[in-house]
């Protein structure tokens, strides 16, 4: 289950000291490894004028603001596989448009992470979360599909402890805070084949939405190239379907292929039904059940 790690130390760390600290004493890619950096995240996060340093920072200089990947987030630091970012989660009483930012921040949405990230409340009061816990190895990846999500606990994530999420096993719920809170997150880069990310719905334990901003994009792209590309294009989706890495985007690619070559439909569903992920071969399976029925 994601682990909550007390730490109570008064030690200060700047940024740069902790950097430096994970660059060279935290293997990533162990879990026993980052809970034990733990306590050094947290006196990074006793700096308390850090990210008001920093936002002052971005406002003095224009070109700074390259560093914020969205309204929420703020890159702090960067190293050979990690970054440290620190994001703010505002209340939605706070918000115009309560629905609207509810969406924007996941705010009481079940979904996981493909990656693995370790958080800590820095400023404001923290907020309630919810932990489940699922096998990502027994999940096909379509909307609709039951998935075994196990209920482990409720609680509420203020100063003083620190929380780390295991990619792509654990999944929460996180629900707007009480007031503006600000957290810094240890973010561990991905390795090997991409893995999706996933929306719940816990009413059914099913599957509601598939897809990262990552995935997202590069879906976005396929369907754009599907509607007004060439024969470039054409090659380009073939290499796509037969070798890339994330089975959304071969499948997309698939998808792709079918609508720009409507006479070879059946032979690119044949090519798709080989595929070794169970969620395009099955997808392949069923759309070559219709064209045979058409």
């Amino acid at each position: 289950m994601a682990l909550t790690i007390p730490c109570n130390t008064r030690s200060i760390a700047s940024i740069e000291e902790y950097v430096d600290h994970v660059r060279s004493k935290v293997d990533l890619r162990d879990l026993d490894s980052l809970a034990d950096s733990a306590t050094m995240l947290r006196a990074l996060s006793n700096d308390r004028t850090l990210v008001v340093r920093e936002l002052n920072n971005l406002i003095v200089n224009a070109v700074a603001y390259l560093q914020l990947t969205s309204a929420q987030t703020i890159v702090l630091g960067r190293g050979e596989g990690f970054y440290v970012r620190a994001n703010l989660w505002p209340a939605i009483g706070d918000m115009s448009n309560a629905r609207a930012y509810q969406n924007q921040f996941a705010y009481n949405i079940a979904h996981d992470h493909n990656f693995t990230f370790m958080t800590v409340t820095h400023l404001g009061p923290g907020y309630e979360t919810e932990i489940y816990e699922y096998d990502y190895e027994r999940v096909e990846g379509y909307v609709g599909e039951s998935v075994d999500l196990r209920f482990l606990e409720k609680t509420r994530f203020t100063t003083g402890a620190v929380m780390l999420y295991r990619a792509s096993r654990d999944a929460h719920v996180q629900h707007a805070p009480e007031d503006l809170t600000v957290t810094l997150n240890l973010m561990v880069a991905a390795e090997g084949v991409p893995r999706d990310q996933y929306q719940f719905d816990l009413a059914s334990r099913t599957i509601s939405a598939v897809g990262d901003m990552h995935a997202a994009a590069r879906m976005s792209l396929i369907n754009l190239a599907a509607s007004v590309g060439d024969e470039q294009t054409l090659g380009l989706l073939h290499d796509v379907a037969a070798k890339h890495p994330c089975r959304q985007t071969r499948l997309s690619a698939f998808n792709a292929l079918s609508e720009k070559l409507p006479a070879e439909a059946s032979k690119v569903w044949r090519q798709a039904a080989r595929d070794p992920a169970p969620l395009v071969a099955n997808a392949a399976r069923k759309r070559l059940a219709k064209l045979d029925a058409g």
